[in-house]
C-alpha cells in the first residue's frame, strides 16, 4: 500500500483548502450600480400602495443618486398622495412614489456581500427588502435577505417556492417561524415560505440606522442557504476575500429537505421599498401605528414628512462565485 505524505507547506494549507475559495464575479459600487440595474414600472406585486417609477423619473427626482462613495435609493416625501378611503388597499388610485431595482444580470448560486449604512425600515406603512428571486414564480425560488413592516425591530428572512422544498434551521441565530418553503404549505400562512426571524435588534429599522449598519452576507449554494449579519464595528477582516467558513453560526440557516439546485435558479438582485400591501397593510391593525390613521393608505397618503428617512444608503454590493 503506498502511503500518502504531505510536505510541510500542504499541512498549512489544509485549513484553506476545506472550502471552495470564492472570486469576485461582480462589484456594484457608487461608480457603476446605477448601471447595473433596470427600473421596474409594472404594477406591485404585493398590492402595495405604491407607484414604481421609470430611470428618468428616479433621476430627475433624485430618488436615486450617488453621493459621494455612496449611492442613495429613497422614495417621495413630499407629497400628500390623492386616494378613495373605500379603495382600503389603494391599489386602484396608484400610491406613493418609489423605486424598485433590479439587476440586469442573473445569478444562480454564490456569495452576495451587501454593506449598507442606512436602510428604509422604521415609518410606519413601509415594507422594504433585498431580496432576490428567479422568473416564473416561485418555480426558479425566492431568498429574503433583509425585510421588515412598520417599526418592526428585528429582521426577517425567508425562502419562497414550490412543493417539496423544506428547512430545518440548523446551527443558527435566528427563530424558525415556518419550516415549509412552499408557498401554498398546509398550516402556515398564504405565501409565508419557510421564514426565520432573527433574534436581535441590530440587523432591522431604527437600531440598525442609529448603528450606521452593517454588511449582509447570503451565501448560496447546492446544499444550503445561509445569512449573516455583521454590526459596523464587527465585519470581518475577510469581507473581501471572503472565507464564510471562518464567520461562525449564521443568523438563517436555511438547510434540510430541499433540493437547492431544483428550487432556485437565474436570479436577478432587488431592492425595493413599497407601502401598505398584503404584509404592511394587512397587520396595520396590530402594529404600533402613528398619527391615528384608520387604514395604512390614509397614513401613508396623508403624512408625506414621515417617508424622508425611507432611504436605503449603499456602500457596495459585491457577488463572488466559487472556483
Amino acid at each position: 500500500m503506498k502511503i500518502l505524505t504531505l510536505s510541510p507547506l500542504s499541512l498549512l494549507l489544509l485549513p484553506h483548502l476545506a472550502h471552495a475559495a470564492y472570486v469576485l464575479q461582480d462589484d456594484y459600487n457608487a461608480q457603476n450600480f446605477l448601471s447595473k440595474f433596470t427600473y421596474f414600472t409594472g404594477s406591485d406585486p404585493t398590492h402595495g400602495f405604491v407607484k414604481y417609477v421609470d430611470e428618468q423619473t428616479a433621476k430627475s427626482k433624485q430618488y436615486v443618486r450617488p453621493n459621494g462613495a455612496q449611492i442613495h435609493v429613497g422614495v417621495d416625501h413630499k407629497s400628500k398622495i390623492p386616494f378613495n378611503p373605500a379603495d382600503k388597499t389603494g391599489t386602484g388610485t396608484g400610491g406613493r412614489e418609489s423605486v424598485r431595482l433590479e439587476s440586469k444580470t442573473l445569478y444562480t448560486k454564490g456569495l452576495f456581500i451587501l454593506d449598507i449604512e442606512h436602510m428604509p425600515g422604521g415609518p410606519c406603512g413601509t415594507w422594504p427588502a433585498f431580496w432576490t428571486v428567479g422568473g416564473g414564480w416561485p418555480n426558479k425560488g425566492e431568498i429574503d435577505i433583509i425585510e421588515g413592516v412598520h417599526r418592526n425591530s428585528v429582521n426577517m428572512m425567508a425562502l419562497h417556492t414550490g412543493p417539496q422544498c423544506s428547512v430545518k434551521g440548523l446551527k443558527q441565530k435566528a427563530l424558525v417561524e415556518a419550516p415549509n418553503c412552499d408557498v401554498k404549505a398546509p398550516g402556515q400562512a398564504s405565501n409565508q415560505g419557510c421564514s426565520m426571524k432573527d433574534k436581535g435588534t441590530a440587523s432591522y429599522g431604527d437600531a440598525f440606522n442609529a448603528a450606521k449598519g452593517g454588511v449582509f452576507a447570503m451565501e448560496w449554494t447546492s446544499t444550503h442557504i445561509k445569512v449573516w449579519f455583521f454590526p459596523r464595528g464587527s465585519i470581518p477582516k475577510d469581507i473581501n476575500t471572503p472565507n464564510p467558513a471562518s464567520w461562525g453560526t449564521p443568523n438563517a440557516n436555511f438547510e434540510g429537505g430541499c433540493e437547492f439546485d431544483k428550487k432556485f435558479k437565474d436570479h436577478k438582485i432587488i431592492f425595493n421599498t413599497t407601502f401598505c400591501g398584503d404584509w404592511a397593510g394587512g397587520v396595520w391593525g396590530t402594529a404600533a401605528v402613528d398619527g391615528g390613521a384608520k387604514t395604512c393608505v390614509d397614513f401613508v397618503a396623508n403624512n408625506p414628512q414621515e417617508f424622508e428617512k425611507a432611504y436605503w444608503t449603499i456602500n457596495y454590493l459585491k457577488v463572488f462565485k466559487q472556483q
